[in-house]
């Protein structure tokens, strides 16, 4: 084995791909030379998909109780905060 090999093996640490996911390289195929890999997402990714998961099913009670006002207008106040949130981590963490 090479120094050069021996070095390189610190490649199967996770590295920071950017803003939104990490990933580790957890194996090769050397026959069809393929690469497999991990990936974990930052909190920023999950915590939007929560919010998106959490503004559908808010929708969905919003249309099963029309008639309750006050459910309404905290929707409204949700949904601001969804736009919100999106426009600040497109503005800040995207590239």
């Amino acid at each position: 084995m090479k120094i050069k090999d021996i070095l390189s093996e610190k490649e199967h640490d996770w590295q920071q791909d950017s803003p939104d996911f990490k990933t580790k390289q957890t194996g090769y195929n050397k026959e069809t030379g393929q690469y497999t890999w991990d990936v974990k997402y930052t909190p920023l990714i999950s915590l939007a998909e929560n919010i998106e998961e959490s503004y559908e099913d808010f929708k969905e009670v919003t249309r099963k109780y029309p008639q309750d006002e006050k459910l309404e207008q905290l929707f409204k106040v949700f949904s601001s905060f969804k736009r919100a949130y999106k426009m600040h981590i497109n503005r800040k963490y995207a590239k």
